[in-house]
């Protein structure tokens, strides 16, 4: 069995500490922001304020907890997001009922109108593979970005 854990690259403890302050800077400009439009917009501004919130919220999951972890033997593979050292269940690719793999463009053009998911990271050096498989009775499409082991395994163990 071959596993491979995919994040963002992590800050180091002074660029945490700056990432804590600018948090902190963020939350009480946005607070002073919409006290302010509390005049004009009256409970409509909390409620913004609380989108402001989740979006800030979003972004720094996005960007600094969440991540993929691939785990891949010879008939299947594996697709988990984390968040932190919780995982939760993506897809799980059967390697026999994959019927395109290639660069994401590619793929999309073979098999036009198939879900896409994307299990990739932003700030990863690793080069995006896509695999077309059968779902049920649709065809769907994962995006994923394997390392060059896991690269030359799901390769190898591809059914074309």
């Amino acid at each position: 069995m071959l596993q491979q854990k995919l994040t963002n690259r992590q800050p180091t403890a002074l660029q945490g500490v700056g990432l804590i302050a600018l948090i902190a800077a963020a939350i009480l400009a946005g607070s002073a922001f919409f006290t302010r439009l509390q005049s004009r917009l009256g409970a409509l501004s909390s409620a913004l304020f609380i989108a402001y919130g989740c979006a800030l919220a979003w972004f720094l999951l996005n960007w600094y907890v969440m991540g993929f972890i691939y785990t891949a033997n010879a008939d299947c593979l594996r697709v988990c997001r984390t968040y932190g050292k919780r995982e939760r269940f993506i897809a799980d690719v059967w390697l026999n009922r994959v019927v395109a793999y290639g660069t994401p463009e590619e793929v999309k053009q073979r098999c036009p109108g198939a879900r896409v998911t994307q299990a990739t990271r932003s700030q990863c050096e690793f080069e995006p593979l896509a695999l077309a498989y059968r779902s049920s009775d649709k065809t769907a499409i994962i995006v994923l970005q394997p390392d060059d082991a896991m690269r030359k395994h799901l390769l190898e163990n591809i059914k074309i």
